[in-house]
């Protein structure tokens, strides 16, 4: 459930894993592996990281 929600909201911003890792303030293999299902993080982990791109713009956009 994770997996798929992380990868639906990196890939509506149009992201790389690696830039999504910077979003979430994690590691790029720690993104890859939550999508692959191999990590599954504790669900505080998994909100915090979800809540953050839920509010990134998406790639391309300009800040203010």
């Amino acid at each position: 459930m994770f997996a798929s929600k992380l990868r639906m909201h990196r890939e509506r911003l149009g992201l790389t894993q690696a830039e999504a890792a910077l979003v979430v303030d994690m590691s790029t293999e720690w993104v890859s592996k939550c999508e692959r299902g191999v990590n599954v993080p504790p669900a505080i982990s998994q909100e915090g990281a979800l809540e953050r791109l839920r509010s990134a713009k998406k790639r391309g956009t300009r800040k203010g």
